[in-house]
């Protein structure tokens, strides 16, 4: 198994998450990749808080690589071929594996459209693109540390746990914290190529589980 999606979500929001999961499954489906990417949800009626379902989420997974997605967010038609491999071709250029595969994230952020890009040389907070940077993209670029939803290594940081003091609309900025204690040196990015997608255009429909 090289690649295992986490996703929690809650019973009154199976309209909304139900199709997500069966693209997702359609993916894996009409890829082949039966073998090689998991799908790991839980679902309850707000009994359990959201860090307790992504830690027993990350206990249960059994890919190469994990990466944690929100119920109200998307990863792209192509994510599961394509990140598979790139996996596939890592063993290429790295004797090992890296840390933390990345790629882009497109943003729907009320009436505002832009893109965030990884990188291990910036900070939790959005960066805007240096003057001069090749924008391949007809929207604003800006950098920040990887986040939950990039490909993180299992051996690495399977381990790594919320607790129950992390705040639910906080609690994915706690768990990096966390990771960056057990510092992470090493991405492999899928250069310009938009894997996830954010979704916060209406904040009356998100939740925060």
């Amino acid at each position: 198994m090289l690649v295992s999606i986490l996703i929690p979500t809650l019973l009154e929001r199976s309209s909304v998450f139900q199709p997500k999961l069966e693209s997702l499954y359609k993916q894996i489906k009409d890829n082949k990749l039966e073998k090689k990417v998991e799908i790991i949800v839980m679902c309850d009626n707000r009994t359990m808080k959201l860090s307790e379902k992504r830690n027993t989420m990350q206990k249960l997974a059994r890919g190469k690589y994990f990466t944690h997605c929100d119920d109200d967010d998307n990863f792209t038609e192509d994510y599961c071929k394509k990140v598979v491999e790139h996996i596939e071709e890592l063993k290429i250029y790295y004797t090992k594996d890296p840390d933390i595969i990345g790629y882009d994230q497109k943003c729907f952020v009320k009436d505002q459209i832009f893109v965030v890009k990884p990188s291990l040389n910036h900070g939790f907070g959005l960066e805007e693109a240096p003057s001069g940077f090749n924008n391949p993209y007809d929207c604003p670029v800006y950098f920040r540390t990887p986040w939950q939803w990039q490909l993180w290594n299992r051996e690495r940081f399977q381990h790594v746990w919320r607790t129950d003091s992390d705040t639910n609309s906080r609690e994915d900025v706690n768990w990096l914290k966390r990771v960056h204690l057990e510092y992470p040196t090493s991405i492999s990015v899928i250069e310009d190529w938009i894997g996830h997608e954010y979704h916060f255009e209406d904040p009356s429909k998100s939740t925060c589980q």
